[in-house]
Formats: structure tokens, C-alpha cells, sequence
């Protein structure tokens, strides 16, 4: 039986706009199995993108616990959080997020740098992930010397340099075209072989066609495919 890597139970999160209170997420469960593929889908403003923000723990909810490998992160102090992110969740982003000024190499490199581990092993392995992904001879171009897919791609490698429990990946192929998009779910569907749990919020159903397990939410709730 697949270990439950991630637990959701019971989450909420309200903003408050003015005196008014706008339930974002309401009473959300749900668990990720170790080594799924998801799809979150919905319309916009139906609560993904701050789901997502929850399970990543760049916000915290109003209500309800989120555990990732049985460590209830919703608990934890604000103090720690950064080591939480930095140690159990990967982050991919629909505009890259890359720093214009650094190398692919530098890029995937520097997500390394709080986690301990010397330079030499760093630049060994941010090469190393960087050939896996078919950049090996774009390792010193810098962003604006990239195209969109690679630049994602760049996006991927530091997303999984710290061999996080889960990625969570936000509209990873809305920039990107039709080919490019397909090239980046292969390497979600192959990291996902290797045992990898990847969440993807997105608009594309050809996307979540190569998922395991659809989400949808509206107006702040889920229901399950």
C-alpha cells in the first residue's frame, strides 16, 4: 500500500476584505499518496492558488491541518517554516521566478546553498540535474539566453535539487506552447516514475489528462475524480 505523503484535513482559510469575511477554502480533505501525479483544476477565483500557497506553507490556514510525511506543518513555527519549504516542498512557477543575473548552473545551484552542503557538491549536482533535464550545454546561460521551456526546465531542476517530499508546480506550462508544454509533462510523468509527488494547479486539460488524479475546486471546495 502507497504511504500517505501528504494530509489534509479539514482546511480553511478567511480573508477578511474590509469587515466582510471571504472564505477562500472551506473545509478541505484530502490525501497524496507518495509518488502521485495531481491535477488541481478549477475556475478562477475558486481557491487553487491559495490552496496552494497553504500546502506550501507560505500562508497559514484559519482552521485545520496540513501534514507532509506525518510532520504537521500547519504547527510549526514561523521560525522554522523556511527550513520546511527549504527541506520538504518544490516550488515551480508559472513566470519561472529565476534571478536574471545568475546561470542556469547558479540558479539551480543556489537553492542548495541553505541546505548545508559544500560548493563543489552543489555545482556537481545542479550539473548533474540540469544534463538530465537536456540543458547540459545551456549550464552558463543566463535567463534572457533562454527560451520559455528552458527556462522552466532550469525552474525544474532547482525545484527538486533538495530532494523535496512533494513538488508543487503553479501553471507550469501556461507560457510555454503546445510542444513545450508536452516536454514538460514528460518530465513530471518521469520524475513521478521515480517515486517523485507532484501537485500541478492548471487551466489545461491536456495536462491533466497525464495525471493520476484529478482535483477540482469551486468556490473554495473539492470534489475528487
Amino acid at each position: 500500500m502507497a504511504e500517505q505523503i501528504l494530509k489534509v484535513k479539514d482546511l480553511s482559510k478567511t480573508y477578511m476584505q474590509g469587515k466582510i469575511p471571504v472564505n477562500a477554502v472551506r473545509n478541505v480533505t484530502f490525501t497524496v499518496n507518495q509518488g502521485e501525479l495531481i491535477a488541481i483544476m478549477g475556475p478562477s477565483g475558486s481557491g487553487k492558488s491559495t490552496l496552494m500557497a497553504l500546502i506550501g506553507c507560505l500562508e497559514k490556514p484559519t482552521h485545520g491541518k496540513i501534514l507532509i510525511k506525518d510532520v504537521e506543518v500547519t504547527a510549526v513555527s514561523d521560525r522554522e517554516l523556511p527550513r520546511i519549504r527549504r527541506e520538504m516542498i518544490g516550488f515551480v512557477f508559472q513566470h519561472y521566478n529565476l534571478l536574471p543575473s545568475l546561470s542556469a548552473l547558479g540558479n539551480v545551484e543556489l537553492a542548495m546553498r541553505f541546505a548545508g552542503i559544500n560548493k563543489k557538491e552543489r555545482l556537481k549536482k545542479a550539473e548533474y540535474l540540469l544534463q538530465r533535464l537536456g540543458l547540459g550545454e545551456r549550464l552558463h546561460h543566463r535567463p534572457n539566453e533562454l527560451s520559455g521551456g528552458e527556462q522552466q526546465r532550469v525552474s525544474i531542476a532547482r525545484a527538486i535539487a533538495n530532494n523535496p517530499s512533494i513538488i508543487l508546480a503553479d501553471e507550469p506550462t501556461g507560457e510555454v506552447d503546445s510542444v513545450t508544454r508536452d516536454k514538460i509533462v514528460n518530465i513530471f510523468e518521469e520524475l513521478r516514475l521515480h517515486g517523485q509527488t507532484i501537485i500541478i494547479v492548471t487551466h489545461d486539460p491536456e495536462v491533466a489528462k497525464h495525471c493520476d488524479r484529478v482535483i477540482r475546486i469551486k468556490d473554495g471546495t473539492l470534489s475528487h475524480e
